[in-house]
């Protein structure tokens, strides 16, 4: 009969087997990998040969004084009232039915094109008369009800604001 086992000899992986395991796992990796691995290899002479390389590499070397110089120029007055202003204008348009702005911008941006168009074929100066009769004009006076709205609104605000 056997003898019963009465101790367990735990196997010792020498450094040296380690590492020939790391280096057989790494080839049998870079085998199924090679087109990839070509492919890391070209990009990476690439930025050799461009200079791009070294200046990530100093840039590295360098990360400690340029991360100071980034958030001292970041902390800066001007750049944060910027962000805040980004901030803001994205707030705006969030706030924005996208139906309605791409139709108002897609009618000024024509009004201004044609506008152009008619200012550059007649040199014909307008008088006052003129002006009261365009008032007559259906278009005219819809833009002119639009402006004096918008303006009629942005005052509301601008009073809101003070008190």
């Amino acid at each position: 009969m056997a003898k019963p086992i009465t101790t367990i000899q735990k196997q010792m992986v020498t450094e040296e087997e380690k590492r020939e395991k790391t280096i057989e796992e790494l080839k049998a990796s870079l085998t199924e990998k090679e087109k990839a691995v070509h492919e890391l290899l070209s990009i990476v002479e690439e930025l050799h040969k461009s200079g791009l390389l070294e200046a990530a590499n100093a840039m590295l070397k360098a990360r400690e004084d340029i991360a100071k110089i980034v958030i001292g120029q970041a902390n800066r007055k001007p750049v944060t009232t910027m962000i805040t202003h980004v901030i803001g204008i994205a707030q705006l348009f969030a706030n924005l039915d996208p139906q309605l702005t791409s139709k108002l911008l897609e009618s000024t941006a024509s009004g201004f094109a044609e506008a152009y168009k008619q200012t550059k074929e007649t040199g014909k100066k307008i008088g006052i008369f003129d002006l009261l009769k365009a008032i007559n004009d259906p278009d005219i006076n819809r833009a002119i009800r639009f402006i004096l709205s918008s303006l009629k609104e942005i005052g509301k605000r601008l009073h809101d604001d003070k008190s």
